[in-house]
Parts: C-alpha cells; structure tokens; sequence
C-alpha cells in the first residue's frame, strides 16, 4: 500500500480526491441504476394497467361476447380471465406497484377487490398467450434517450411484470408485460459521465497543485542546502500562504547569518586575546630552571592551546572557506598513519582499491586523526579499513581497548565527555575528538558511528557520501 501512495502534496491530493470521486460516482452510478431498474418495472406495470383497463373497456361495448366463453377467439396479449389468480402466495409480490396499480385504476374509475403484482424471469403456462410487449423486436425511442443524444437502442426482455385483479364478482383479470433492459445507453452515460468529471475536477487540481508545490519543492532545496552568508533570499511566488512561509524563511536566513558574523567576530577576537597571553607565558616558562616543572608548564599550555583550537573549529564549521574537491581516501588515510607512526603509535592499514570523495582534505583529515589518536590512547593498535556502501564510503577505526558501556555510546559525543573521568592527558584529551570528529561529518552529510567489536575494543566509523 505504501508503494502506491505516493510521496508528493500533489499526487496525495490528487489520489485523495480520484478516490473521493470515484466512490462518489459508483455511489451515484448504483443509485442510477437501481432507478432505471425501477422505472422499467414502473412502465412495464403501466402498459399492464393500460391493457386492462383498456380490454375491461372493450369487453364492457361488447355485451353479446361473454369474457367467459372458451369459444370466443383469442388474440395476442388478451387479457385472461380465470377464477383463481396467476399470481400465487409462494410468488413474491411487489407491494409499491399494487399501490401504483390500485391508485391507476381508481382515476379511471374501476375498482377491484384486489390487486396483486409480481416479476417472473420466465411465464408461467397459464400466461402464455396473455402477455404484452413481445415478439415485435421493436426499437424502443425513449425522449429521454434523444435529448442526451443517443439513438434508437434494441432492448431485450430481462422478465416478465404479472398484474392481476380482482372484480366484484370474483374472477381475476390478468396480464403478463414484458420488462425491457436499457442498460447498455445508460452504461455509456455513465461512463462519459465519470471521465467528464474526472477532467474537469483532476485537470485544475492538477495546474493547482503545480502551482502550490513549485514554490515548496524551491524553498526545501534552499532549506537543505542553506549555508550562512552564501544562500540568495528566495523569490515570493504561489499562494498568500506560500508567500508568507517564503517571506518568513529569508527573515530566518538573515537573523542566523547576522548571528553567526557575530559569532564569528566574537570568536576571533577571543581567539586572538587568549593566544597572545599563552604565547607570553610559554616564553616565560622557558626561564623557569627546574626542567621537570617547565616542562608540566609546556604541557599545561599546550593543552590549552589545543582545547582552544577545538573549541574555535567546531565553533567555525559550517563557514569554513575551504572547497571540497576530489580527494584519494587512501592517500589521506596514509598521511594520518604517518603522522602517527613517526610518534611511535602503532597503527595499521591495508592499502585498497583507489576511492575518490569530494571532501575537505584538510577538516576530515582532522576528524580522522581523532579517531585515530582515541584508538591509540584507550587501545594498544588502530587498525583502519575501509568499505564501500551504496553511494557512502565507511572508514573503519578498530582498537583492542575497553570499548565503551552501550548505555554511554551516544553520551560520548557531547562535549568535553572523556572516556576517562580524569584529566590527565596521558589518558584522555580534552573530550571535544569525537564531538569535532562528528561535527565534521555531518557537515559533509555523512555520520561517525560507535559499535563494541565482538572480539573486544571499540570501532569508529566514518561515513562519507561519495557523491
């Protein structure tokens, strides 16, 4: 069912509306058809009636003839006049045309002690001979039929309506009329019915729905692509409430990137009075003779300087002035494990087949090198793979450290969130490497994602759209 329900406003809205049209006109075609069915037992009851009334007319002038002579020469579709009435208790009887019948006959002024009617598919032996409407083959011209502009239509018997009455004297007059079918006329119009309102409701709603959904599909592309200070205001176009929403995003896209010029200001110039102080005090420590102090001073504002470096990259992404272009995923992997091995950290990588991604070299070089650095720090080897997925590029980061309690995977993302509780580098960083490291990933629309190795340790996964 979710295959064919289709993901658009405007094919939902016009599904939505075919289906509402559709059961509308089988509602309506189903009562037309149950009326036309009716009006054929209504004029066949009619011809009925008429041909009663009319042979009880005749037979009334014709005194010398008695209705109950066995001799008196018959004709096709006489009345029959019996004592008892072809229209038994076990037949089903039709109650509305009785009353029909019983009101006709009383306008004419003919009364009957009763009155019976019933439809037959076939006559009965005793009616044969006693029934109107047949054996003609005629075309019936219906008004209705010309005025909708259908010709002459050959009907076909679909039954047979069996009037009979009662009169004073108690014998029955009775008389057979044929049903004849029109739905062939009356299929076409409904037909050309449905497929006149299905242009005339689908087609504006069509040109309606274009006009509604162009502005929205424009307005989601700016909003998926939107970046700080690069993205264009859009143009108003559609509906009053189009126009308003559009309106409304351009106002947004202006305050965010108004607050992140200040941001940015704001940064830098923090940056730049924190920088300059750690400068001054990294000379100064220099002086200092006691080497075991200097150099837990260096470290402390080394430190310093590295947080301060993170907090102002993940603080700046998403305005980074850097292009991606095509870059070799195996060559960067490469550098990184240089890095790391010209620090004596043992890290392994098997070279594969040539992967190319349009990334910024420099930013996920970084996010790699943090992967790699927690793998190291909390493990004894990083060992790094890499995998093709669909349209995405997986680079895998294995350690044999602890790994890390399921319940805590997500929370190790948040910032200055160390595996290690303490503080001392030699066992945890500043606790921003995977915050920057998924930062950096997700402003590439890829992800980094944590899983505990069965075998033990942990793996980190970055993943890279190749497109």
């Amino acid at each position: 069912m979710k295959r064919l329900w289709p993901n658009s406003l405007v094919g939902q809205l016009l599904l939505v509306v075919a289906l509402i049209l559709l059961l509308a006109q089988g509602i309506n075609s189903f009562l037309l058809y149950r009326g036309a069915q009716n009006q054929n037992l209504v004029e066949a009851s009619t011809s009925a009636v008429s041909r009663i009334a009319y042979g009880l007319e005749r037979q009334a002038s014709d005194r010398p003839v008695s209705r109950r002579d066995p001799m008196r020469p018959r004709r096709w579709g006489q009345l029959r006049y019996s004592a008892e009435s072809p229209v038994t208790d076990d037949m089903r009887r039709l109650p509305e045309l009785e009353a029909r019948a019983g009101q006709a006959f009383a306008n004419m002024g003919i009364g009957f002690a009763d009155i019976r009617a019933t439809l037959r598919g076939d006559l009965t032996s005793d009616m044969t001979g006693h029934v109107i409407g047949t054996g003609r083959n005629e075309r019936r011209k219906n008004p209705i039929n010309r005025s909708m502009g259908g010709g002459p239509e050959t009907s076909e018997t679909k039954g047979f309506i069996i009037i009979s009455a009662q009169q004073d004297d108690g014998q029955w007059v009775s008389i057979a009329s044929a049903v004849r079918e029109r739905s062939p006329l009356l299929v076409r119009t409904l037909i050309f019915q449905t497929v006149t309102i299905y242009l005339l409701m689908l087609i504006p709603l069509i040109l309606l729905g274009r006009y509604i959904s162009r502005p929205l599909k424009s307005l989601t592309a700016t909003a998926q692509s939107f970046r700080p200070g690069t993205t264009e205001a859009l143009e108003e176009q559609g509906p009053p409430d189009t126009r308003e929403l559009i309106r409304a995003f351009n106002d947004m896209s202006g305050r965010v990137t108004r607050m992140i010029e200040e941001k940015d200001v704001m940064l830098g110039a923090i940056g730049h009075d924190l920088r300059t102080p750690l400068a001054a005090l990294r000379v100064r420590v220099e002086n200092v003779e006691d080497e075991v102090e200097r150099e837990r001073m260096v470290a402390g504002i080394e430190e310093m300087n590295n947080m301060l470096e993170d907090i102002l990259s993940l603080a700046r992404l998403g305005r980074s002035t850097e292009q991606s272009d095509p870059v070799d995923i195996r060559s960067l992997i490469e550098t990184v494990v240089d890095e790391f091995s010209d620090l004596g950290r043992d890290v392994r990588y098997q070279r594969g087949e040539k992967q190319i991604a349009a990334v910024r070299e420099t930013l996920v070089r970084r996010a790699l090198r943090n992967l790699v650095g927690n793998a190291t720090l909390y493990g004894t080897v990083a060992d790094i793979s890499v995998e093709k997925s669909g349209s995405s590029l997986l680079i895998h980061v294995d350690d044999d450290g602890p790994g890390i309690p399921e319940e805590r995977i997500d929370a190790m993302f948040e910032p200055f969130l160390r595996g290690d509780a303490s503080r001392n580098r030699a066992t945890g960083g500043s606790g921003l490497g995977l915050t920057l490291a998924r930062a950096i990933a997700r402003d590439h629309g890829g992800d980094i994602i944590l899983k505990n190795r069965e075998k033990g340790g942990l793996r980190a996964t970055l993943i890279l759209p190749l497109g």
